[in-house]
């Protein structure tokens, strides 16, 4: 996947900020063409105006004139600082996170870059719930940048190994982690965590003692292990330096807590849906975990998620 077209949503009054800042400079090493897009929210009141006094759809329209104008200022600028970048600028009008994702199908983004961070969320790392729909409903990959604005040098891509039938998906999200990585000169872990479920049935049932457990748990880490290796041949020769890390416990603890430990600056993750990958769904457990993280996020989805929007 090549990062040659990115899609920056931009809130209505929202100033260019240090998040954004990061997202050009990404795109100005891609030599990318970027899409500024504000999304004017419509208000349901708004009907009832027009069909009162027939000024409503007046006022849309000097309100898409005011923030394209107000964009193309920003262009003005931005152009002077990253010149190898092509600006776009749009301007539409309905539910913010649908008409991001229809702006990313029509102009077929590779990457919407969101800035999620708000003055007003109780905890600096929680994303809002345009973000959350974002990550759970558009076939395009979220970009979610983090608070700060340091460049970005550990990132930790988090694989499922639990099912054969997410190889290809597996196959697809370390591709974009790798030449995510190499485009901006960043180390990469891949981190699978695990857990045997069924430890308290094997102990109960099956008369497993703890010498038994451990030892079926080493195989299943060993077979995790060659699992990973299988997937990361096809890189094994690449420039940007990796790792493998397997840790073991309750994803949504022990994922952030690694984080955290270890400095990490962007996790990519993937969801096949909604109720997706086990470990990695887009559901209370993932959006529970995802705000724990302080740092950047990516999300992906397989080829053959079709959005509804």
């Amino acid at each position: 996947m090549a990062f040659t077209k990115l899609l920056v949503p931009i809130a209505p009054e929202q100033e260019v900020n240090q998040a954004l800042h990061q997202a050009f400079v990404f795109a100005n090493q891609q030599s990318a063409h970027v899409t500024l897009l504000v999304v004017i929210k419509e208000l349901a009141e708004f009907k009832d105006i027009y069909h009162i006094s027939g000024t409503a759809l007046d006022i849309l329209d000097k309100a898409t004139e005011f923030y394209h104008q107000a964009m193309e200022d920003h262009v003005q600028t931005l152009t002077k600082q990253y010149p190898q970048i092509t600006f776009l600028v749009k301007v539409r009008v309905g539910i913010p996170y649908i008409e991001i994702i229809k702006e990313a199908n029509e102009s077929q983004s590779s990457m919407v870059i969101i800035d999620s961070h708000r003055e007003d969320r109780e905890e600096a790392c929680q994303r809002g719930s345009n973000t959350l729909n974002l990550m759970r409903k558009s076939e395009t990959p979220i970009w979610s940048i983090a608070t700060h604005s340091a460049p970005i040098k550990n990132v930790v891509a988090a694989i499922d190994l639990t099912n054969q039938d997410y190889q290809d998906f597996n196959k697809k999200l370390i591709a974009l982690a790798h030449e995510f990585c190499a485009s901006i000169n960043a180390s990469l872990t891949f981190c699978h965590v695990w857990k045997l479920e069924s430890e308290g049935f094997l102990r109960d049932w099956s008369g497993y003692k703890d010498i038994d457990i451990a030892l079926l748990s080493q195989k299943m880490r060993q077979e995790r292990m060659e699992r990973l290796k299988v997937l990361l041949a096809p890189h094994e020769k690449s420039s940007v330096p990796m790792q493998v890390e397997l840790l073991e416990g309750e994803t949504r603890q022990v994922l952030p807590q690694y984080v955290s430990d270890n400095g990490i600056d962007l996790v990519i993750l993937g969801s096949m849906s909604r109720t997706g990958i086990s470990g990695f769904v887009m559901g209370n457990t993932a959006e529970s975990m995802i705000n724990q993280l302080n740092c950047s996020v990516i999300t992906m989805k397989p080829d053959s998620f079709k959005s509804l929007i």
